[in-house]
């Protein structure tokens, strides 16, 4: 990372200086494919494949005399799905040791696949839908193989990004450089050190005190959000380097007083995109199949099967589904039982409890460690997880 961060350093002077503005667009995307050739010759034979596929796609349902759009978009849908798997699937299998959150295939794995299989996913969607019938090939093109946000996002929309024009100016420049060094701390010092010392506890917990134990789960809540936090700031950062804005994707989410407020915060590109293309499209068609009366109930499965599946984003394992589960249990309080337990409070309690600071200090240390100790599941996998909590708890 660091090698790659340099490069973009030392070419932002000559990318600013040297490069027509008309050509400032041609230039990055030979920039990023040579960039992601750097890193694995086949990288962008893949970026290209799935900008020509997305780009057919979108011109065949542009032109109104191609086929049904179902017949071209679920295909190349369960073709992403299909890569996808095969990409992340270690080789123990689903819900295997691995859970897939290290796949390890002989070299076959590629790197990004997980970003670029929700990008490629939302365009075809989108095509779908009918809102990509200018988008030229390189526009896509573009947008998918952009280096900055390639392999760990943010998930950049289509249309924000291509309707920029990349005008690197001093002001940005300068920002940028502040958010690169601001990613590198979280990553590298923050995110480093709380996992040196949390690692090893959530491995082995036998032997350690309640305190020692409730500080490692904290920690390694902690050392996600620096490490995921970190990498999206230097993205960002590069990014502004060479005149592209890229949207935002964490906004202080461990101080959110409910589980929803977090996640609206938490990789917020991710989020977005989870709620334009699972949430709502699934509670609006349990909603109109089942009318107002199953609202709880439609809310309740639209949200299971969204943080499921990004749950199985994350790594495909057991784990990771329990994991989704639980946040979409949380999210479900939020939006029926919480409610409605508010509602019936005295008057003076409800009013200290969602207005007074106390009350949100309280409400949201209870979300930081609901969401902290579903977070254990990531690094050990369910029998960990179990034998982590009988040790805290035991």
């Amino acid at each position: 990372m660091l090698l790659a961060l340099l490069c973009a350093l030392a070419l932002a002077p000559i990318f600013a200086f040297s490069v027509p503005s008309r050509l400032r667009r041609e230039a990055l995307l030979v920039a990023s494919l040579v960039g992601l050739a750097i890193l694995d010759l086949r990288l962008p034979v893949l970026v290209l494949t799935t900008a020509a596929g997305v780009y057919a796609v979108v011109r065949s349902l542009g032109s109104g005399a191609g086929p049904r759009p179902a017949l071209v978009v679920v295909p190349g849908l369960a073709l992403l799905v299909a890569l996808f798997v095969f990409n992340k699937l270690g080789p123990s299998g689903f819900g295997g040791d691995t859970g897939g959150l290290l796949p390890s295939q002989g070299g076959l794995v590629l790197l990004g696949v997980s970003y670029l299989a929700l990008k490629a996913a939302a365009a075809l969607v989108d095509a779908w839908r009918g809102a990509l019938r200018d988008a030229s090939f390189v526009d896509v093109l573009a947008w998918i193989a952009f280096l900055p946000i390639y392999s760990s996002g943010p998930i950049e929309e289509f249309d924000h990004f291509r309707k920029q024009v990349p005008r690197p100016r001093l002001p940005d420049a300068l920002a940028g450089l502040e958010r690169i060094l601001f990613g590198l701390v979280k990553t590298m010092l923050f995110s480093h050190y709380l996992a040196v010392w949390s690692a090893p506890i959530l491995e082995d917990p036998t032997g350690q005190s309640g305190w020692v134990l409730l500080l490692a789960v904290q920690a390694t809540t902690l050392r996600i959000y620096f490490d995921f936090a970190g990498y999206s700031d230097i993205a960002i950062g590069v990014s502004a380097l060479f005149g592209i804005r890229i949207q935002e994707n964490f906004d202080n989410p461990l101080v959110r007083r409910n589980i929803t407020q977090l996640w609206q915060r938490w990789h917020m590109t991710l989020t977005r995109w989870l709620r334009v293309y699972l949430f709502v499209p699934i509670s609006r068609k349990l909603l109109r199949s089942g009318g107002d009366r199953f609202e709880v109930a439609a809310i309740g499965v639209a949200h299971a099967v969204t943080m499921t599946f990004c749950g199985l984003w994350h790594g495909l394992g057991w784990n990771f589904v329990l994991w989704g589960l639980l946040q979409a249990a949380g999210m479900l309080w939020v939006a029926a039982p919480a409610r409605t337990l508010g509602a019936r409070l005295p008057a003076g309690w409800r009013s200290l409890w969602r207005g007074s600071r106390a009350g949100y200090a309280l409400s949201a240390l209870v979300t930081f460690h609901y969401f902290a100790f579903t977070n254990i599941l990531f690094f050990t996998g369910i029998e960990g997880a179990k034998a982590f909590s009988a040790a805290l708890f035991g």
